[in-house]
């Protein structure tokens, strides 16, 4: 993954600080693209369950 790419795509703060390190330590691409799927799985289910989380806190309020 190059770092054009990385910077399109990694936007939250801890998967760019991640992305960063693994070319510090001089990572291949296929490690790179194997971690970067990960953390940006974990932030995706971190999204959905805050979504979900307001929706029910609004319902709760009504």
């Amino acid at each position: 993954m190059d770092n054009e790419t990385e910077k399109k795509h990694a936007k939250h703060p801890v998967i760019r600080k991640c992305m960063q390190h693994l070319e510090v330590i001089e990572a291949n691409d296929k490690t790179k693209q194997i971690v970067y799927m990960y953390m940006k799985t974990m932030d995706d289910e971190i999204i959905a369950l805050k979504e979900k989380n307001e929706q029910v806190n609004r319902s709760e309020k009504l």
